[in-house]
């Protein structure tokens, strides 16, 4: 089965569908506060009149009036109430209020997206543009005045460690630009972009950070074999502790409590091993 690139729209949903990374919103903050804004003013303007009209009934002392305080079911089954009328018209715009409140607030926990992912999507754009003679209008709802108002839906890479994180950002693109935009395999032929496989990436820096956590307490116990000097020994100590911390940050998803407890007990371990001379020769 043979599948034919798409344009605007269709390409630019086939692209993010395969790149959630490219999946980049506006969040439209102001139209939804302002929408808010209005919502609330007619909820308040709704608020008065209803407060006035349970005045004006105690106030007259209407005996049908008055049983709306008692039974929702004599102020319902009225013939006419003004106050029925007015809890159901609050009862839909509260409705409408809160809905959308509530849909804000989770809008508002979508992060920015990643600068570099933001620039590979405006590139993708520009592409299109060179390619076909035109652009998705309206032109600028991915423009530099809107940055501030760009979510996305999040990366497959977002929820990974650093190093991971930075390997799909930054040396994908850089191997990218030099190899990968000559092999045609990679290439996505209804979206025009190019796919890399997440999982493969992510297996091969898994590999390397084990390498690496496994090589740093060895190395240490060597050096610290051959190291003499006592004020060397600590020095020594400090610098692998440094990078232990480092490559914690980096290579894991630790957390600052977590890497502090790592670093404090890899130091001591270290330390012990100088006090009771065990890396005496």
């Amino acid at each position: 089965m043979t599948h034919e690139e798409l344009d605007g729209y269709d390409k630019l949903a086939s692209a993010m569908a395969l790149e959630f990374g490219s999946a980049i919103f506006r969040r439209f903050a102001k139209l939804n506060i302002t929408n808010l804004l209005y919502l609330q003013g007619e909820l308040t303007y709704i608020e008065r009149d209803l407060a006035d009209i349970i005045k004006d009934a105690k106030t007259t002392q209407d005996a049908e009036k008055c049983g709306y305080f008692f039974s929702v079911a004599e102020m319902k089954n009225s013939v006419y109430s003004a106050q029925w009328e007015k809890v159901l018209e609050g009862r839909r715009l509260l409705k409408e209020f809160n809905t959308t409140l509530l849909q804000l607030a989770q809008i508002s926990q979508f992060s920015k997206p990643h600068d570099t992912d933001l620039g590979v999507f405006r590139e993708f754009l520009e592409r299109e543009e060179f390619a076909k003679g035109k652009m998705i209008n309206p032109t600028d709802q991915w423009g530099e005045q809107n940055e501030d108002d760009l979510i996305w839906l999040g990366s497959p890479h977002d929820a990974t460690d650093g190093f991971t994180r930075w390997v799909n950002t930054k040396v994908v693109s850089w191997f990218h630009d030099r190899w990968g935009c000559k092999n045609s395999k990679l290439r996505d032929l209804e979206a025009g972009v190019y796919i890399y496989d997440k999982h493969r990436i992510t297996a091969h820096t898994y590999l390397i950070s084990l390498i690496i956590s496994g090589l740093l307490p060895a190395t240490s116990i060597i050096v610290l074999y051959y190291v003499k000097n006592t004020a060397a020994k600590l020095v020594t100590i400090s610098v692998y502790n440094m990078l232990f911390v480092v490559v914690m940050g980096l290579m894991s998803k630790a957390g600052r409590v977590e890497i502090f407890a790592a670093a404090t007990a890899f130091a001591a371990v270290q330390v012990a091993m100088i006090t009771n001379g065990s890396l005496q020769s």
